[in-house]
């Protein structure tokens, strides 16, 4: 039996468990339509309209929770228009509730029927001070969205350290994601290609190599992780989609100040913290925020920034600490204006810098090389609601971005050359600098014809510009082979989907999207690509969905380095990576406030993507790999009770990716990954838990990360099996487990004004270990055990 065969025996067998187990489910306490006068079925859309009672505005992003009894129905947030739907639910009794910092959480009892399908919602102002937990208020958590099997970050009992970057955020909350060195996120078994979605608009990833973020993670809502059952609108890197929602906090003038120092604990003479590190174990951490809000009547904004300084930028790849040194500048503003009742706009403005000493090991001589990179972006959303009318509703969506980036890497004075061309028995030190500017659209249509039938139709296009100064120089200063580039290119794509419902229990979401890359010194690449999905609604409490695809990811041209004959003589260019992506997915949620997701997924690219280090630098290019096979099984359990201060989340999964055959691309030389080679971001388990307790004034928190090891580069030369349990601990570094542990205070001040002291503990264990091994990349090394200490102040 081979690979293919295996993957879908596993998916096969796997789900005929979980749906027979469904099926022979007794239905919940008060569930289906047990004791309804008027029950409609499950094909009832209830609308609840969500306002703010004073001035009867809309508010977006409430959070709206149907429960029977104490399992939840549905979970919805609020649109522009303050408006949450629930689709095909039964009619019946529910528990509807509302929740919105700034805000009295609402409670109430509902019968809902073909007669009373929708609801209003008035919120009176109340207390900006942290979450306070009443009989009904649900607790915010990484959860699962029953119909769509999505997972739903909130932010409310989410944290981190004030140091956490956004990738911090997703590893620790996205089902199937793995720590990775200097800063970055593996999701699914890719490397990192996935893709933001700021209010609607698709924001790229910056500079390739980069380590700014998009988005401040103290400045996100809500966030919606989708890693599979992808419709047709997505495009570009999709190893998952992260729509984040930034809101402008209510009420007139707020202002938040805070600021933080950190260090490491570790005990004893002649550990591995390095030079830098003095008697008293101290590191150069710290940093400052400020940030303030406002609205004017319909017009609301928000302004943040931020500055942190450490000595431990980057993941070193040795165990000793030198010459990791960096600054991160940080700005951010949103602006939201309500146009009418059924107009709406919202912007957002964004720049990034950081200033970043590169890590090297002394034991091979000094390379004090420095890199900066630079990122911003700017989006503009606008919401129109063609009609409201039930079951004819329509809307239209029309966003613009622009992104800018760029790069620099220079080598140290003192570095020693040490990359060849191809050819040239020379070595060489190598510089870059390159920049790029990247503007788009998306506008998106969707309307409904009826209850069994919605479409959408769309669009998307961005052209993106720039400049590379590939330069380089021998050991006496002479200049050697360099490149000076002008480059250009563009990504459109544009879609149709429709969601079929012939009947309540079962709906077909069926999509085309057609996806057009143009990147420079390669030709033109294109795809159809069909979309479908079998989604099957047990009951109100239990779903599950099987789903084909065909995924188009093209690089980002900006990180698609023209270095050509220069370095190699194959010249190849990097090309786009295609996809068959296969999975099913079963959810149930449970009576006492548990909720469960189960999933499998087999992916075969043909080619496949990684990127690759050039020589000893840190400069980086994708790269393609002939075939890449990546098979998952993910488990996940996310619990809160309104009931209980305690909330608390559990992912795992099992994950196998390996590249077979040819390596090219990037205009390098050939390689090869033989009949099977586990890829530099394998990683085969990895588990994130997620304990939270914040009643009123304070929260505790403890997370556990655990990953059994990513490629270690295998030192020995051992053969890798292919199996999705076949470990190859060989050719892995060593299992760790990391806990963080963080606890923080609300004290009033009066008048609305307080003061939260925190405290945040990296690695109580101290577990000192190697996260990775030179592969494609460097190695990179575990950081001990720190702690944070941080101060804000809320007016």
């Amino acid at each position: 039996m081979n690979y293919f065969q295996t993957a879908r025996l596993y998916f096969f067998l796997s789900f005929v468990t979980f749906f027979h187990a469904a099926l022979m489910a007794q239905p919940m306490a008060g569930g289906g339509n047990a004791g309804v006068t008027g029950a409609s079925g499950g094909d009832i859309h209830f609308k609840v309209y969500v306002l703010d009672a004073g001035t009867r505005m809309p508010i977006e992003l409430a959070r709206v929770i149907l429960r029977r009894d104490k399992a939840i129905v549905g979970s919805q947030v609020t649109n522009p228009s303050g408006m949450a739907q629930f689709i095909d639910i039964e009619g019946g009794s529910y528990r509807l509730s509302v929740h919105f910092v700034g805000y009295q959480d609402f409670f109430d009892s509902v019968f809902v029927d073909d007669q009373r399908a929708s609801d209003s919602v008035f919120l009176h102002a109340g207390s900006q001070s942290e979450v306070v937990v009443s009989g009904e208020h649900e607790v915010g958590v990484t959860s699962f969205d029953l119909k769509s099997g999505d997972q739903v970050f909130e932010s409310e009992t989410f944290h981190a350290p004030p140091t956490a970057r956004m990738t911090a955020l997703v590893q620790q909350n996205l089902m199937g994601a793995a720590r990775a060195p200097t800063g970055e996120v593996h999701i699914r078994g890719q490397h990192g290609e996935y893709v933001y979605y700021v209010d609607g608009v698709p924001v790229p990833l910056g500079v390739f190599g980069g380590l700014n973020e998009v988005v401040d993670p103290k400045v996100i809502d809500r966030a919606v992780f989708m890693t599979g059952g992808f419709p047709a609108e997505y495009g570009g890197q999709i190893a998952a989609v992260i729509d984040v929602q930034n809101r402008v906090p209510t009420g007139q003038f707020h202002l938040d100040a805070s600021t933080f120092g950190g260090t490491y604990l570790v005990p004893g003479a002649g550990d591995s913290l390095g030079d830098r590190v003095g008697s008293f174990r101290s590191l150069n951490s710290n940093g400052q925020g400020l940030s303030m809000s406002s609205h004017v009547d319909k017009f609301g904004f928000f302004l943040s920034g931020s500055r942190q300084e450490t000595d431990r930028r980057i993941d070193p790849p040795v165990a000793r600490l030198f010459h990791d040194h960096g600054l991160d500048y940080f700005l951010y503003a949103k602006a939201d204006y309500e146009m009418s009742d059924v107009d709406y706009i919202t912007l957002n403005l964004n720049y990034g810098k950081t200033n970043t000493q590169v890590p090297y090991d002394s034991a091979e001589g000094i390379a004090e090389d420095i890199q900066n990179t630079k990122n911003a972006f700017q989006t503009l959303s606008y919401y129109h609601v063609l009609s409201s009318e039930k079951n004819k509703e329509s809307n239209l969506f029309i966003g613009g971005y622009a992104r800018e980036g760029g790069l620099t890497y220079s080598p140290g004075l003192n570095d020693p050359p040490g990359f060849q061309f191809a050819g040239d028995p020379v070595n060489y030190l190598l510089s870059e600098d390159r920049s790029f500017t990247s503007v788009g659209t998306r506008v998106k249509y969707d309307a409904s014809l009826e209850h069994e039938f919605q479409f959408a139709l769309g669009l998307n296009f961005n052209t993106v510009s720039g400049s590379e100064n590939f330069t380089s120089q021998d050991s006496t200063g002479a200049a050697g082979p360099s490149i000076l580039t002008d480059f250009k290119g563009s990504d459109f794509g544009a879609f149709a989907q429709a969601q079929i419902h012939p009947a309540e229990w079962v709906r077909f979401d069926l999509g085309v999207r057609y996806d057009q890359h143009i990147a420079p010194d390669a030709p033109l690449q294109s795809q159809w690509a069909p979309r479908i999905r079998c989604n099957i609604f047990f009951d109100e409490l239990n779903s599950a969905y099987l789903y084909y695809g065909k995924i188009f990811m093209p690089n980002n041209i900006e990180g698609l380095r023209t270095i050509a004959a220069n370095v190699s003589n194959t010249a190849v260019p990097t090309l786009p990576e295609r996809d068959d992506f296969y999975e099913g997915v079963y959810t149930r949620s449970l009576g006492f406030g548990l909720r469960t997701k189960f999933a499998v997924y087999y992916k075969d690219a043909n080619p496949g993507v990684d990127d690759q280090t050039i020589g000893s630098s840190a400069i980086k290019t994708p790269v393609n790999i002939a075939e890449v096979k990546t098979t998952g099984v993910e488990l996940g359990l996310s619990y809160s009770d309104p009931a209980t201060p305690f909330s608390g989340y559990l992912n795992t999964s099992v994950i196998h990716a390996y590249g077979i055959g040819t390596i090219s691309g990037g205009f390098l030389d050939f390689d090869d990954a033989g009949p099977g080679t586990d890829l530099d971001h394998d990683q085969r388990l990895s588990i994130v838990g997620s304990i939270n307790y914040q009643p009123r004034g304070y929260f505790i928190n403890l997370t556990g990360i655990y990953g059994s090891g990513l490629a270690n580069g295998n030192p020995n030369g051992d053969s890798y099996q292919t199996g999705l349990f076949d470990f190859n601990t060989s050719t892995h570094t060593a299992p760790s487990w990391i806990f963080d542990l963080s606890a923080g205070y609300t004290v009033q001040l009066g008048g609305g004004t307080t003061l939260e002291p925190s405290l945040y503990l990296g690695n109580i264990l101290d577990h000192d270990h190697l996260i990775k091994g030179v592969f494609f990349s460097g190695a990179s090394y575990e950081e001990r055990r720190n702690v944070v200490f941080k101060l804000a102040l809320h007016i």
